[in-house]
């Protein structure tokens, strides 16, 4: 079960939340969790402005990305609980796909961090 959802978001849960965070350590390269709470926060600000199919495909991806492991580099742990260069080596398989929708879910994911980070940069 879910834990319950943070104070400063409105659409995610704590799940999702936490797995954003590690999301956008690894790909935006921010490590002070300030920094990582602020950038969520604005993810959630922007998602929540979104119609609610995309919405829920941004939560399914999240959901996915975090499950996939096991699948795709044969380490039976989620995403954020990966070693750090076990989490740089799932991310880049994303990223280097031979699967389109990966590289989408990727790109998509990416620019979510991103768009968090520099917002408030």
């Amino acid at each position: 079960m879910f834990r319950k959802t943070p104070q400063a978001t409105y659409f995610f849960t704590q799940a999702e939340h936490d797995i954003l965070e590690s999301l956008c350590a690894y790909m935006v390269g921010i490590s002070n969790d300030a920094e990582l709470d602020v950038s969520v926060i604005t993810i959630d600000a922007f998602v929540q402005q979104l119609p609610k199919p995309l919405r829920t495909r941004i939560r399914l991806g999240i959901h996915l990305f975090q499950w996939s492991p096991p699948l795709f580099i044969g380490k039976l742990r989620l995403f954020t609980h990966l070693d750090p260069s076990d989490a740089v080596n799932y991310i880049e398989g994303w990223a280097r796909s031979r699967i389109g929708i990966r590289r989408q879910l990727f790109r998509g994911l990416r620019d979510l961090a991103f768009l968090g980070y520099y917002s408030d940069t």
